[in-house]
């Protein structure tokens, strides 16, 4: 068989290593602090209660707590089976970022290509069993068939878009900005393309829909007061900044970075203003530059008209890909010579060393902390002392989720269920298990150090 360079056949090779990749971190890294809470809030309690949001809190990603509660009713409470949904969304976000590279440039489709699958912080959200990956693989999908109906105007086009588009926002509540400019990009077309009514009709009607579905989950959510995870100090600071760390998995400092990031933004808006005047034919770099900006400029309104915080690192993830593939659109705008080929592969070479140096069979970025709780867990169970009837595990505030996880996986159910309790102490507490920054709270009591993990930064100790 040939591989050529432009051929599914040369995606597929370059996927594998990446699935793989996915597969084995999902089979190992132990459950993290927001993926237990979703099992434990959501994915276990009825179809009614997840879509209303009836526990208010940001964690509820309603179509993934959904997709995982018929996940669990099928197969048990094994972490690889649970987090199946978003490995194998890794699959559709792979198709449909092949389809936008070649749309890009069909000769040089591996640049994109590469930059977007090889990302280690998207990577993370592939392996964590939460909302993101199904919102960034359905975002995709919403993106590449706006590009198909800018090109052949074909209505079915812009249906697809937006039935994909509402489907990460329902995924994801943060994906109503992509919604938003999807629908701005269908209404568009049509009003220049003299098909007015036929565009209004999906995006009135998927929007209608939508809106229905996501009114009270979201009410709720503002009436708890659930809108709290971001930043107050601006799109640059919050957003970008953030990104930035965790786009080279906070390995060093992002100021440079960042900066880079508002370069590509800047230079792609220019590119797409110059194809908007000089009327030529809307290409995908210009889709993907507009829903950039739109999205942009949504996230910077929504933090002044709702008083809601700025977006900052997981819950801004959409611009990693849409920054990367407008990246890309920016060296095809060059002619074709050596100095495009050495800086192509330049971004190649940068994007494969990122990965590789974030490899890791142990953490997620953003959950570190709790990448041990498992391992603690199973101390206790196998400890020669462990207690026959009830006790009390005393903990740091915020281990409440991850323990009460695997004290039911590990049949560990004498330990009373935890909740927020900080280091709680009493006649039943027979364990502690603290991060670094609390064990302070021991302090002249009578412990025995367990173990200590480097990787969390957390202590485990037997109490007499």
């Amino acid at each position: 068989m040939k591989f050529r360079l432009n051929s599914p056949n040369l995606a597929f090779l370059l996927v594998l290593p990446v699935f793989s990749y996915i597969n084995l971190r999902a089979w190992f890294l132990a459950f993290t602090y927001d993926e237990s809470w979703t099992f434990l809030g959501y994915a276990t309690e009825d179809f009614w209660k997840v879509v209303t949001n009836e526990f208010p809190a940001a964690n509820n990603h309603v179509l993934h707590s959904l997709i995982m509660g018929w996940v669990y009713e099928l197969f048990g409470q094994q972490e690889y089976i649970l987090r199946l949904p978003v490995l194998l969304s890794f699959v559709v976000f792979a198709y449909f970022s092949y389809e936008i590279s070649k749309s890009l440039s069909k000769k040089m489709w591996w640049l994109p290509f590469i930059m977007v699958i090889y990302q280690p912080y998207l990577l993370d959200y592939f392996v964590a069993a939460r909302g993101y990956a199904l919102a960034l693989a359905f975002m995709m999908g919403a993106i590449y068939f706006l590009f198909r109906f800018s090109k052949q105007l074909r209505l079915k086009w812009a249906w697809y878009s937006l039935i994909f588009a509402a489907l990460a926002a329902y995924s994801n509540f943060t994906y109503l900005l992509l919604f938003i400019a999807i629908s701005m990009g269908v209404t568009l077309l049509g009003f220049t393309q003299k098909k007015k009514f036929g565009a209004m009709l999906p995006v009135v009607t998927i929007g209608s829909i939508l809106g229905l579905m996501v009114y009270i989950p979201i009410t709720q959510l503002i009436m708890a007061k659930e809108l709290y995870y971001g930043g107050e100090d601006g799109f640059f600071e919050d957003t970008l900044m953030t990104l930035a760390r965790s786009f080279i998995y906070g390995y060093s400092e992002s100021n440079v970075l960042a900066w880079v990031f508002v370069l590509i933004i800047a230079l792609a808006g220019v590119f797409a203003m110059q194809k908007l005047f000089l009327k030529a034919k809307l290409s995908m770099g210009f889709w993907i530059t507009f829903i950039l900006i739109i999205i942009e400029i949504g996230s910077i309104l929504q933090h002044h008209l709702l008083d809601s915080p700025y977006l900052i690192d997981r819950t801004a993830i959409f611009f990693i890909p849409l920054i990367l593939f407008a990246c890309s659109w920016i060296v095809f705008q060059f002619k074709e010579s050596i100095i495009r080929n050495i800086v192509a592969f330049m971004f190649v070479g940068l994007s494969i060393l990122n990965l590789l140096i974030a490899v890791n069979f142990s953490y997620l970025l953003d959950f570190k902390e709790h990448s041990d709780t498992k391992s603690a867990m199973l101390l206790i169970a196998n400890d020669h002392e462990l207690p026959e009837d009830g006790f009390v595990l005393g903990k740091s505030v915020y281990m409440n989720a991850t323990i009460n996880f695997y004290r039911v996986k590990l049949g560990l159910e004498r330990i009373e269920q935890s909740g927020l309790e900080f280091c709680e102490e009493t006649e039943k507490t027979k364990y502690y298990c603290l991060f670094e920054k609390d064990i302070s709270c021991l302090e002249n009591k009578d412990v025995e150090l367990m173990q200590y993990f480097p990787i969390s930064e957390t202590y485990l100790y037997r109490a007499p």
